[in-house]
């Protein structure tokens, strides 16, 4: 992904331009989304562009995809996915999908956010199978939120070494999982034993007035 490319659509047609690229682009342009968040962050470091702004303007437009794609599962799921499923491509991908729906249930719709190539599948997957969308706004935009960020930081602190990342794509994305999923596990088991002590805290008291 070109900076330059990145700065000019935004000299051309704003942050609202960034946006929409972001919303419908990702559908259309044959360019891992990785890079294109990555050269957003780089171009953010080179004061080409905002930081919270581009940082925000991204977010919303990868939240706007994931929700389209969720609407079109409710809306024409089953003409879609008949569709799809001819292509085996697509195929392979939507059976990966449902594994990683199997498996975590929910919780998968934050997964798949760092899984390039069911990110898309697994939020149309759970608009055809009529997930309430306020689950599905908990877990995908939650995912969203870290993906994009972790993506970001790391576009702006070394987005001049992306050909780098790319070589050891993989690798480096199961890395930035595992300290993502550590790091969710860490914030959970923390909360649960703050709770806990709450709890115990509050039956000594009533105790105590008894």
């Amino acid at each position: 992904m070109d900076l330059e490319l990145v700065i000019n659509i935004i000299e051309d047609n704003g942050y609202m331009g960034l946006f929409l690229w972001l919303w419908f682009g990702v559908f259309v342009i044959p360019v891992p989304n990785e890079v294109i968040l990555m050269t957003v962050g780089l171009a953010s470091s080179k004061g080409a562009l905002n930081p919270i702004l581009a940082f925000l303007v991204t977010y919303m437009g990868i939240s706007a995809a994931f929700s389209s794609s969720y609407l079109l599962g409710r809306v024409i799921g089953t003409r879609l996915l008949r569709l799809l499923e001819k292509k085996k491509r697509f195929a392979n991908s939507i059976e990966s999908a449902m594994k990683l729906m199997e498996k975590y249930h929910a919780f998968s719709l934050s997964l798949s956010c760092f899984a390039p190539g069911v990110r898309y599948l697994v939020p149309l997957l759970y608009g055809f199978s009529r997930l309430p969308f306020k689950t599905f706004a908990l877990f995908a935009y939650s995912g969203a939120f870290v993906w994009v960020s972790s993506i970001f930081v790391i576009g702006y602190l070394f987005g001049d070494k992306m050909d780098i990342i790319m070589k050891y794509n993989k690798e480096f994305w199961l890395v930035v999982l595992a300290f993502v999923m550590i790091s969710i596990i860490f914030v959970y088991r923390r909360r649960k034993i703050r709770a806990a002590a709450v709890s115990e805290e509050v039956i000594l008291q009533e105790g105590q007035q008894k």
